[in-house]
């Protein structure tokens, strides 16, 4: 029977289906969705408040400015005018509305008068001495150092708590008047709810000690929402460090985000019992076929063995689909094997070439990390060699190293022996689980076959036929060892094997 008519019976029996997907969209891809809307909108609250509080601390500032410039204007009328009482009063009607209180100092701090504000009247709670001496101390080297006519900004004072704060600096030709004006609002818990009220939140000051307990009792993170529909924040000074914990009350989630409900169970339960029976069905008529596709498939994969092929016997779609992929399988072996000889083989003598030895010392390495195996390393290089290349031309150059490649194959064979030529003479050979006695005879053994050949060699200021020179070293990898070491020790040891005269294995 067609892939396709067993589809349509699947889907004919299996229209509930549709609503469990519903709900797992509900779960799963809405209301993430709308969690992010949520989060969003929570972060936007977050924002306004900090830029209600931004504008408030300009319009602290403002005022100011509109104070000195009225200020320089009766400063520049007729001298006969006694306007330095005006210039007091004016700075008293401009800064007193919505203020705990102001400072008037004059450049350097000094004399400085402290004249409650709006809130202070109602409040009767006026600063300290301590706490208007540590925000003299704060702002005068802000004025200073900026050199402007007005500054804003938020800062803590440890005496007086969280403020915000506009300051500004004038010079008058009397020195009887004040020429700093500070206008000072605290942060406190009655000033952040009305404050947030008029912008439709609600918030409210809390402790760093209480925001840390309701972080951790609550597991979540600043500007996360909580299970309670709260929001805690903190809002930074001009210094950088934190001016005030707060805590949002949000409103209550719009969205269902439990992730089973009972409604939910018995549409499950009811899915599980009538799929079970399609199940069946489908196991031995599509799920077995194509599990054992993909099981062959994987084995190919892993084997790099493109010559297997997949078996399927029925002559509908999925059959037609094998037939394809055996002929792509086909198509792929044939390109691997060329690509295999092109990538890996050295051209001239056939044995490994460096890309091949770099990605078998990465495997060996793993291996032999996995399994606690030693790993050893024999490096070889053919004692003058270049003089042999002059002395009878690179063709007989040639000859030599196809020679000893075939010597290094016959002496290493195991499954496992990694052998390649990674430069014009130099021959390097890996060996999984072997010992450093081990590497040494079998190094021994490949010095005294190619000894055997009586390859003349003229050139040579030690031998009058071909040599070798060999340098071993193993390692039992580890992560303070890497396969990269143990090529370091061997080419060492063949330094020690050429400086002690060559022809010979050092280690």
């Amino acid at each position: 029977m067609p892939i396709l008519k067993r589809a349509l019976l699947t889907i004919a029996g299996n229209v509930i289906v549709i609503f469990v997907l519903a709900l797992l969209a509900r779960n799963y891809i809405l209301n993430p969705d709308l969690l992010a809307i949520e989060r969003a909108s929570d972060q936007r609250d977050i924002q306004r408040f900090e830029q209600a509080l931004d504008r408030y601390r300009l319009n602290l500032e403002g005022r100011i400015k509109r104070i000195y410039a009225a200020a320089g204007v009766l400063e520049s009328l007729d001298s006969s005018i006694n306007w330095q009482p005006i210039i007091q009063h004016l700075a008293k009607i401009g800064g007193y509305e919505e203020l705990d209180y102001f400072i008037l100092a004059d450049d350097s701090g000094q004399n400085a008068l402290l004249q409650a504000g709006e809130f202070v009247d109602r409040d009767n709670s006026a600063p300290s001495q301590k706490a208007l001496n540590e925000i003299l101390a704060h702002i005068l080297p802000k004025l200073e150092r900026h050199n402007l006519a007005t500054i804003s900004g938020l800062y803590k004072s440890k005496a007086d708590g969280p403020i915000a704060y506009a300051a500004g600096h004038a010079s008058w030709s009397s020195k009887k008047l004040p020429s700093v004006y500070i206008a000072v609002r605290r942060l406190n818990h009655t000033m952040i709810p009305s404050f947030t009220e008029a912008l439709g939140l609600s918030a409210q000051a809390i402790s760093e000690q209480t925001l840390q307990e309701e972080l951790k009792s609550n597991n979540v993170e600043l500007g996360v929402r909580s299970n309670d529909d709260t929001l805690l924040t903190q809002i930074h000074g001009d210094d950088g460090e934190p001016l005030i914990s707060l805590r949002f009350k949000t409103a209550p989630r719009a969205f269902d985000d439990k992730t089973f409900s009972p409604t939910l169970m018995v549409a499950m339960f009811a899915v599980a019992a009538s799929w079970s029976i399609v199940f069946i069905y489908l196991y031995y008529n599509m799920i077995t076929p194509v599990r054992r596709i993909s099981n062959t498939m994987q084995i190919i994969r892993q084997t790099n063995n493109y010559n297997k092929h997949l078996v399927y016997k029925n002559n509908d779609d999925l059959g037609l689909l094998v037939k394809e992929c055996n002929e792509l399988l086909k198509h792929v072996s044939q390109h691997t094997e060329k690509l295999s000889i092109y990538s890996y083989e050295d051209a001239l003598t056939g044995i490994g070439n460096r890309r091949y030895f770099q990605e078998q010392l990465e495997f060996n390495q793993r291996v032999a990390k996995r399994k606690e195996m030693p790993l050893s390393a024999i490096v070889f290089d053919l004692d003058y060699f270049k003089q042999y290349n002059d002395t009878y031309g690179h063709d007989g150059g040639d000859m030599v190293l196809k020679q000893f490649s075939k010597i290094l194959s016959k002496t290493f064979t195991r499954e496992t022996d990694v052998i390649a030529r990674t430069g014009g003479e130099e021959f390097i050979v890996v060996l999984l689980d072997s010992n450093q006695a081990l590497a040494l005879q079998l190094a021994q053994r490949a010095l005294i076959a190619l000894d055997n050949q009586n390859i003349p060699h003229s050139g040579s200021a030690i031998s009058d036929r071909v040599t070798v020179s060999a340098g071993v070293a193993t390692l039992a990898i580890s992560e303070t060892s890497s396969a990269e070491t143990l090529i370091t020790q061997a080419d060492e040891a063949l330094y020690r094997a050429k400086h002690q005269g060559r022809n010979q294995v050092s280690e």
